[in-house]
């Protein structure tokens, strides 16, 4: 009960702190609370906000969490060794459905005829969200599962949703179109129906990139008819929530920052995402291997990993000596963890490596470690849902292995520009003190990366080596969004986790997870089905 509270004071205190909202609607702020099928009148503006921020707040707990984990971006000791059970997502399923789902179908259901603009947004919103219910559990209650009168609804397959989600795609576009009126209440965009209607246009070119495998979608001739449209192609134009930088009296800060600037919950950072930003010769312990192709320390790594205690010439943590040494560490003040070590505990919050500036605005690694607090960065941070450099990543995999036009390594290079800008200028503006530094990402350092990157690509001799850099890259770049992680390494089987950083304990792989018991036995309409963590959803099987 305390962890939903949380969430939703942030949801909350974030709608009062967003100067998008108008004057007008503050008086009504608290009636979005109420259930929105019985309220007489509607307030467009405050059930968008609170439909947009509750989504993302809750994607960004135990979906976010444990993709992130099964993608090797962190580890939780909850989910090391990828112990679903059917109560994993309990309460991530209720919310999902009850707040964000439940407040887009209010606003399709009571916006009025001149109101076509909210009710495109709500359209788009509630597409991408089933979009990812589908990614992440496979098969969703969808079709019945927001008619209130209905009360148990049927489950729907995956393909049938995903095919009509690109026809709902196509229907919030027309009333964007259509649409004259002001919007307000939108925290993302601020009532800007031409992002909206790129951000349409690009959730369809990835829904068909994520389907590339399915023979009873066209994917080839979708993703092209869509490079053709209007896209998000700038970071203008990126799709993504900004958090507020409150604490009291009411906390509107990234939930990560919350979570991790106050010592409260952790993830370890994963030490193969660490190598991976060192570049530094790493070694596997379990194949002998290195754990990355490159030579070259990412220029993203002191905005992405910010360290709490300082390393010594042997790789040992200089505060833990007297001690004893958590094991975990890669050198240098690194420490992480690998995937299914068993050895974690919960003091070592104040010495493992946590998140940096990007994207949970915390702090810029300095080389002067320290315990990190809550009044150590901004907290604005951001969850990059679908983003620029998505789009180029998504191009250079199509590219590559289908016959949809364009040269895969010049995609891969802009896609890496891309993000390097956008974590670049994020860190200026919620760390000024950067800009101009020794720490301040440089356009020579960029370069020396992506021509590293580009040669290790042209030396590769085959697909799947070409495909492991791109969507290698890809991860390192969607840092903070473990879901799309979590579908790419699903969809693609990269990056090369095998070969470079096994799991401790070798434990099966996840390919979605599992609907909770909850709705399993109070929805009689589910009575019959038993969900299966490790069957693919219908977008991976080959």
């Amino acid at each position: 009960m305390l962890k939903l509270n949380f969430k939703y004071n942030i949801v909350l205190s974030l709608i009062i702190g967003s100067s998008l909202l108008l004057n007008s609607c503050s008086e009504d702020l608290l009636d979005i609370n109420q259930d929105p099928n019985t309220s007489t009148q509607l307030a467009l503006p405050n059930t968008l906000a609170f439909a947009q921020v509750s989504l993302v707040s809750n994607l960004l707990d135990d979906p976010n969490t444990n993709a992130g984990s099964f993608s090797r971006m962190w580890y939780t000791t909850a989910i090391r060794n990828y112990e679903q059970n059917q109560g994993t997502y309990s309460n991530s399923w209720v919310n999902l459905y009850s707040r964000p789902l439940a407040n887009l179908q209010a606003i399709l259901d009571g916006a009025q005829e001149d109101e076509s603009g909210y009710k495109g947004i709500a359209r788009l919103l509630k597409a991408y969200t089933f979009s990812l219910l589908v990614d992440l559990y496979g098969d969703v209650p969808y079709f019945e599962a927001l008619n209130p009168e209905i009360t148990f609804p049927e489950i729907d397959q995956g393909e049938e949703i995903y095919a009509d989600l690109f026809l709902q795609v196509d229907q919030a576009i027309q009333e964007l179109n259509a649409s004259s009126e002001m919007i307000q209440g939108d925290m993302i965009y601020g009532g800007d129906k031409d992002k909206w209607i790129k951000m349409g246009n690009s959730l369809k070119l990835k829904m068909y990139a994520q389907t590339r495998k399915e023979n009873s979608i066209n994917s080839v001739q979708g993703f092209t008819q869509m490079l053709n449209s209007e896209l998000i192609n700038g970071l203008a134009d990126d799709f993504q929530l900004k958090y507020g930088s409150e604490q009291t009296p009411n906390q509107n800060r990234h939930p990560l920052h919350v979570n991790h600037y106050n010592q409260a919950t952790a993830y370890w950072m994963d030490n193969w995402t660490m190598a991976n930003l060192l570049n530094d010769g790493t070694i596997s312990a379990v194949t002998g291997q290195r754990v990355s192709y490159r030579n070259v320390q990412d220029p993203r790594l002191r905005y992405y990993i910010f360290r709490q205690v300082p390393g010594d010439g042997g790789g040992s943590v200089v505060t833990c000596a007297g001690g004893g040494c958590p094991i975990g560490l890669i050198g240098n003040g690194y420490l992480g963890r690998d995937a299914g070590d068993p050895s974690a505990f919960s003091n070592e919050g104040a010495l493992i490596a946590t998140f940096g500036v990007y994207p949970i605005a915390g702090l810029v690694d300095t080389d002067q470690p320290k315990t990190v607090s809550a009044s150590d960065g901004s907290g604005r941070g951001i969850f990059p849902m679908l983003t620029s450099f998505m789009i180029k990543f998504l191009h250079a995999e199509m590219a590559l292995t289908t016959s949809v036009e364009g040269d895969p390594l010049t995609l891969l290079r802009e896609g890496i520009t891309q993000s390097m800008e956008k974590v670049r200028n994020f860190g200026a503006t919620e760390m000024p003190a950067i800009s101009g530094s020794d720490y301040e990402m440089t356009d020579e350092a960029i370069a020396a990366y992506i021509a590293d990157v580009s040669a290790q690509y042209e030396a590769a001799e085959t697909e799947s080596e070409k495909l492991n850099i791109i969507i290698t890259e890809y991860q390192l770049a969607l840092w903070g969004n473990g879901i799309e992680a979590y579908n790419n390494y699903r969809r693609t089987g990269f990056p090369d986790f095998a070969e470079t950083s096994p799991v401790m304990g070798n434990p099966p792989y996840p390919q979605r997870f599992i609907i909770p018991v909850s709705e399993l036995e109070t929805n009689p309409a589910l009575s019959d089905y038993s969900p299966d963590p490790f069957e693919p959803v219908f977008w991976s099987q080959p």
